[in-house]
């Protein structure tokens, strides 16, 4: 099955709420200059940042079982 995680934060739609920091239970978004990034090695894949972002600024990243990109 495929490690799901997810991507680096949309930087032209984040608003900035910060509800992704506070909804994320590993602690794997953190803000970097000019917007936030997702440290995938951190990321467990749950999702929650993606359900709580009001403006869908994350976006899902992966690979196939075969190691290519999704």
């Amino acid at each position: 099955m495929a490690k799901v995680t997810a991507a680096p934060v949309t930087i032209g739609a984040c608003q900035g709420c910060g509800a992704c920091l506070l909804t994320c239970p590993e602690h794997a978004i953190r803000p970097v200059p000019g917007g936030l990034t997702v440290r995938a090695e951190v990321c467990t894949g749950c999702l929650e940042c993606l359900e709580i972002c009001p403006v869908d600024a994350i976006r899902l990243t992966g690979t196939d079982p075969d190691g290519g990109p999704r």
